[in-house]
């Protein structure tokens, strides 16, 4: 194996290990853990087996397989950053709504309390 290819398994191990490190911490939710550990698996497989990088760059017309692997992995992370915008817009909007709610509730809370404050006082006249 080539040093290129060394790293590429190194890299990759480490980022499964990592991921499932993460989850078993509860740093990270299994629902997006799951684009982890497929983009380490790829990462891994090209690693391993450089023919297939070169029979997948031919395929999609790239003469340079390191240019398509890397072009994969950049394609890769703008879908990732994708799913977190969008994951990120709706708790934004959850997080309005629950403050929007809390913003009600207190209002709700100290009204109530007048009104026991007030029929307290005229009751003690």
């Amino acid at each position: 194996m080539y040093s290129v290819q060394l790293m590429g398994v190194a890299f990759s191990l480490i980022m499964i290990i990592s991921v499932f490190l993460m989850v078993r911490a509860r740093m990270i939710r299994e629902k997006y853990s799951l684009v982890w550990f497929l983009i380490g698996l790829f990462t891994l497989v090209m690693s391993v087996f450089k023919d297939l990088m070169d029979w997948f760059s031919a395929l999609i017309g790239v003469d340079y397989a390191p240019s398509a692997f890397f072009a994969i992995l950049i394609a890769s992370a703008y879908l990732l950053l994708l799913n977190m915008s969008v994951s990120i817009s709706g708790m934004k909007m959850h997080n309005k709504t629950l403050t929007q709610e809390l913003g009600l509730t207190k209002l709700r809370l100290e009204e109530l309390e007048k009104r026991m404050n007030g029929g307290e006082s005229q009751s003690n006249i």
